[in-house]
């Protein structure tokens, strides 16, 4: 079973801008990783926030750290009912996006301003 998925994001504003707005998650909690905790973890010397996000039983962990991580196929897919939606409010933020055509469903990419990408996908009404 998965517990959570942690990212990383260098403003504490993207999220109410990106993850609150955009993809419908709330704040559950809220703390602070001490120096010598991420030290010994994470193998950082800063003091970090994390925010526990959750939206439709899928759980995040987000730090917020001024160090900026590489990316290249990370990405996390999420579900929702209207895509399309999701995707209008990240071109409206300003927010970059991509769309891939399919026959059925297209499927949408945005990307926060920290680089993390996620997939969004229809679910389909049965």
């Amino acid at each position: 079973m998965l517990l959570h998925v942690a990212i990383t994001i260098q403003s504490s504003k993207e999220i109410e801008n990106f993850y609150k707005k955009i993809l419908l998650f709330t704040v559950q909690r809220k703390f602070s990783l001490n120096k010598e905790t991420s030290q010994k973890i994470f193998n950082t010397e800063e003091v970090v926030d994390v925010y526990l996000m959750e939206h439709q039983s899928v759980h995040f962990e987000i730090f917020v750290s001024r160090k900026k991580e590489k990316k290249l196929f990370s990405h996390v897919c999420l579900a929702y009912r209207q895509t399309n939606t999701i995707y209008e409010k990240a071109i409206k933020l300003g927010y970059e996006t991509q769309i891939k055509r399919n026959k059925e469903n297209n499927t949408y990419f945005i990307w926060d301003k920290s680089g993390n990408m996620f997939e969004i996908k229809g679910i389909q009404d049965q």
